[in-house]
């Protein structure tokens, strides 16, 4: 599939106010029932990671992913914050079999 693909062209996205869970109505004690099957579920195929899970853990955590792609653009790295992200512990309840996952956005990926 990759060879396929073209080099692609940057391009600007306008993101929508998300249509995510409101903090009060999220059970976070719910997360950690053991039939609990709202989780995320990550797969490395060809050096992509692809994430699954349910439409509830995406729901519940969009904030995250729309935080980076809104506040990354704009953010000044510094030798301390060298790139802007976030993380997913295995304490949040929502992931499978990682222990921790770091999303973040750099300007400039290296080669």
């Amino acid at each position: 599939m990759r060879q396929r693909l073209s080099p692609g062209r940057p391009q600007t996205a306008t993101l929508p106010e998300a249509d995510h869970a409101d903090e009060m109505s999220i059970d976070y004690a719910a997360r950690h029932y053991r039939d609990n099957h709202d989780k995320f579920h990550q797969h490395l195929h060809a050096e992509t990671l692809f994430m699954t899970g349910s439409a509830k853990v995406f729901r519940e955590t969009a904030g995250r992913f729309l935080d980076i792609a809104r506040q990354g653009p704009a953010f000044v790295a510094t030798p301390n914050y060298p790139h802007y992200c976030t993380e997913l512990h295995v304490g949040d309840g929502i992931l499978a079999h990682a222990r921790e996952l770091h999303i973040e956005y750099c300007d400039q990926w290296p080669d």
